[in-house]
């Protein structure tokens, strides 16, 4: 059981990053819309790392409001990923510098927009299933039978983040190494998750760590983006091998020349995000954390 003063600080998080859902839901039309989508689905997964830092005793039904959120955010994916990649080949199809290259993009694009329409209509499908629980009774006031612990604000907030920290941390170094995409995308996950509970602890901090936040943020996107282009490049890959097959030459070699642009990119992007990689470490993450919160920083263990 939480301390009551940390508990009283996450439920109050919670509070604010309920409501920025609920008014992004209340829109008819969040669905049809790209930006409004994303921003549904950035929402739900701040509500979950809140959820994830909340005492699950104090609040009856956590378990599945935190699954219906979750179910949430990926039924959003897929739609979420096809929209990035149509933007990725619209700005090249702006920049396009012969008819052909015009030509293969389009086709890519109308290739695309079948996709996305499919997708769609399965997430309309999937939304109109979910039956979201009422996640106002989220709000009811969390039973706090040992509210008086012995524990600081500051030193909770810290026991909160140090096993997240070590977890979202520990290997990035390992990663910087050798490009692996789906471990990437799996570390910026929880990369992402580490950040948005720094924020939703922001209360507790007597100075607020938004060096590290911005570090993170940057990681962050940089894995993401490296993510997104290793996505359109297995798309990519997967169209490659349908044109050669039906003997579409002039697009076959139009895709080939695409998919060396797209890696050489993915490639430039692993090498920025393994220099940031090699220096977030837990330590790293101790020493600025620890100050910002008012707290010693903790002695290194003895050889």
């Amino acid at each position: 059981m939480h301390p009551a003063e940390l508990a009283i600080l996450l439920h109050r998080a919670l509070e604010a990053r309920l409501a920025k859902l609920q008014g992004l839901l209340a829109d008819d039309d969040w669905a049809t819309e790209t930006e409004a989508l994303h921003q549904v689905r950035v929402a739900a997964r701040r509500l979950g790392a809140v959820l994830d830092l909340v005492d699950p005793e104090a609040y009856p039904g956590l378990k599945g409001r935190r699954r219906a959120l979750k179910n949430l955010v990926d039924l959003l994916g897929l739609p979420r990923e096809l929209d990035v990649h149509a933007a990725t080949l619209e700005a090249r199809l702006a920049e396009a510098k012969t008819p052909t290259q015009a030509a293969v993009l389009e086709h890519l694009l109308e290739g695309l927009e079948r996709a996305r329409a499919k997708a769609r209509r399965a997430m309309r499908r999937g939304l109109e299933d979910l039956r979201l629980p009422d996640l106002r009774r989220l709000l009811d006031v969390p039973s706090l039978p040992h509210p008086f612990q012995h524990a600081s604000l500051q030193e909770s907030a810290w026991a909160c983040l140090a096993t997240r920290a070590e977890a979202a941390l520990g290997d990035l170094a390992s990663l910087s190494i050798q490009e692996d995409a789906s471990a990437l995308h799996k570390a910026r996950v929880r990369i992402k998750k580490l950040r948005y509970a720094v924020e939703a602890l922001e209360a507790a901090f007597a100075d607020v760590p938004e060096g590290l936040l911005k570090d993170l943020r940057a990681l962050q996107t940089a894995l993401g983006d490296h993510h997104d282009l290793a996505v359109l490049e297995a798309h990519l890959w997967e169209v490659e091998e349908g044109l050669r097959a039906r003997g579409r030459k002039i697009l076959h070699a139009g895709v080939l020349d695409l998919l060396g642009e797209v890696a050489e990119s993915r490639r430039a992007l692993f090498g920025r995000a393994a220099d940031l990689l090699y220096v977030q470490t837990p330590a790293a993450f101790a020493r600025t954390i620890r100050p910002a919160l008012g707290l010693p920083l903790e002695e290194a263990p003895r050889p």
